[in-house]
């Protein structure tokens, strides 16, 4: 079964060594636009898009279903153009092409790493995300950030060193224990930590995201209640072809004095409303695919007691 498995994981590889090979084969605004004409093309017949509309009609039940079939296509738009600038990501970093990517409000993120106390750098899957943890490396802010392992080692292997390669070397740290470890370390060194937190996260907490409750990470208020670090939300646009735009918004600050569950509640609501209204902004630039509001799986009595008093402080300090 083993050697079963590794088998698929190796053509699973090839077929991505392929794709950037065809990709990388044209220049990046060529491959852009091919990669959208594809995804538009066939991503809408995918059965994975089932989710992606049922999802966009729970978060917005007012649109029409033409309006909901636009977000659809747009969104396969954008993911056919991410994954074809895979190929050619590092050119992002290059000085020839630093046009590509406009940075709003980075002063706001200067005066943070001015501070030399280091900070949590948060978004969400808009646009091409994996170009986030660039704006750190173009404003030489050192540090790292958390990705989830892919099932494949060829291509999470592969997908590390790129990563590497497009931050000039940013620590790549996997979601789970061995990653906390490193987000510790880092912390006590006053760097920064990016992180992308708009997916599911089952030992989170429970906020509301689009007037649902979902469960989400509380990593980032933590982070800011026990290492006293500014949590900074960016969000990147896409204005056509393969050109972004970067908004850094002003830090969220974990208070003194105030219960710490209350703070990692306060907090965590306060980015999920910033990623929620960025995606009304643009909701054909999120990645919809996501099983974001599945019910919370069955847990045992001390967690159901633990969310049932996260519930009650969470509905305390709403009203």
């Amino acid at each position: 079964m083993a050697t079963q498995r590794k088998i698929v994981h190796f053509l699973e590889y090839a077929g991505l060594k392929l794709s950037l090979a065809f990709f990388g084969a044209m220049g990046l605004d060529r491959a852009s636009a091919v990669g959208g004409w594809l995804g538009r093309t066939l991503g809408p017949k995918f059965g994975i898009t089932g989710r992606a509309r049922k999802n966009i009609a729970l978060a917005m039940p007012e649109l029409t279903p033409e309006e909901i079939e636009r977000i659809v296509v747009g969104m396969w738009d954008n993911l056919g153009r991410t994954i074809a600038e895979y190929a050619h990501l590092e050119k992002f970093a290059l000085p020839e092409e630093r046009h590509r990517i406009e940075i709003v409000n980075a002063g706001a993120l200067r005066a943070v790493a001015a501070s030399g106390n280091g900070g949590v750098f948060v978004s969400g899957h808009f646009a091409n995300w994996e170009l986030m943890p660039l704006v750190m490396r173009l404003e030489n802010m050192e540090g790292g950030e958390v990705y989830r392992h892919a099932n494949n080692p060829f291509v999470n292997d592969w997908m590390v060193s790129m990563r590497e390669r497009l931050t000039g070397g940013a620590v790549q740290i996997p979601k789970g224990n061995p990653g906390a470890r490193i987000i510790v370390k880092l912390m006590r060194e006053n760097k920064f930590v990016a992180m992308l937190t708009d997916q599911k996260m089952n030992d989170g907490v429970e906020v509301k995201f689009f007037g649902q409750r979902a469960m989400t990470t509380a990593a980032p208020a933590g982070l800011a209640i026990r290492y006293n670090v500014p949590v900074v939300p960016a969000y990147i646009e896409r204005l056509g072809g393969a050109r972004f735009r970067v908004t850094v918004y002003n830090p969220i600050t974990a208070r003194e004095g105030v219960e710490p569950i209350e703070e990692v509640l306060r907090i965590t609501q306060e980015l999920n409303d910033f990623l929620e209204a960025r995606i009304r902004e643009h909701p054909e630039e999120w990645l919809w695919l996501h099983d974001r509001w599945t019910p919370q799986r069955k847990v045992g009595p001390r967690r159901q007691a633990q969310l049932q008093a996260q519930a009650e402080i969470y509905n305390r300090i709403q009203d």
